[in-house]
This record gives structure tokens, sequence and C-alpha cells, in this order.
């Protein structure tokens, strides 16, 4: 199309419109995912006081659950990492759900303080990669404005 004697080019709503859409799916699931392992800790520390007392447990034992979930939190984040970059983002993603559901529904059932904190640092484990590996993928799907949008 030429108007006032230069070339202009159409714009195709419909493909904006579906960017528009995508990206506004993609920062709804990578926030969503993002959330999990702060929730994880923030929803604990209430009960802690509750814990101690369900499995008859001194508040120092019961908080080396919250510090084996941090510990595994950290260490995981170097595993994942390499992991994502060798085998892609979403295997080590769903595995690291995977994990984290396997250690909540441990940590829900422990039937003694020796439990939960293990379970607890499966938790940890898990928690690590839905908080790391949503920046790995707004990096390697966006650029510039987007990716800050995200």
């Amino acid at each position: 199309m030429i108007i006032a004697g230069r070339q202009c080019r159409p714009i195709n709503l419909k493909k904006e419109r579906f960017m528009n859409a995508q990206l506004i799916r993609a920062a709804i699931v990578l926030g969503l995912l993002s959330v999990i392992g702060p929730l994880a800790i923030d929803m604990y520390l209430p009960a802690l006081p509750a814990i101690g007392q369900d499995l008859n447990a001194s508040v120092g034992a019961v908080q080396q659950s919250l510090m084996a979930f941090m510990l595994a939190f950290a260490v995981g984040q170097l595993v994942y990492g390499p992991l994502s970059d060798m085998f892609g983002r979403k295997p080590p993603l769903y595995a690291g759900i995977g994990i984290f559901l396997a250690g909540t529904i441990g940590a829900a059932f422990a039937p003694s303080i020796e439990w939960l904190v293990f379970f607890r640092f499966v938790q940890g484990l898990g928690a690590c990669a839905p908080m790391s590996l949503p920046r790995a993928i707004v990096r390697d799907n966006y650029t510039g404005a987007p990716a800050a949008q995200l």
C-alpha cells in the first residue's frame, strides 16, 4: 500500500493480538512458578510452634527443617542451571515441580521431626527449579521490551 508517496506496511492485528495474549499467558505462568519457593517458606513460618507441638519436638529441631529447606534451595540452583543447559528448560522444571510435590506430600505426613527435616530438604530441592528456571526461559524466548515486562 502506498500513502502520500511512501510505502506502508499493513498491520497484522491478529498476529499482534496473539503475541500480546502469549506474553500475558507467559507472564502469568512464569509468575506463578516463581512464587512456589517463597510461599513454601512464608506459609510455613507461622506454623512452626504448632508443628513442634504436633511432633513433640523442640523449637530448635523444628527450625532445622527451615534450615534444611534453605540449604537445599540454595544448593539446588547450582544443579538445575547446568541441567537446564544440557537438557533444555522443561525437563528440569517438570522434575523440580515433581520433587517439590513429593517433598510436600512427605512433609505433610511426616511421622517425626527427622522425617520432616528430610522432606523439607527434598521440598527445597524441588522448589528452587520453578524459582530460577523461569528467568532463563524469559531470557531464551524474549528480548527487549517484552523481556523487561516479564
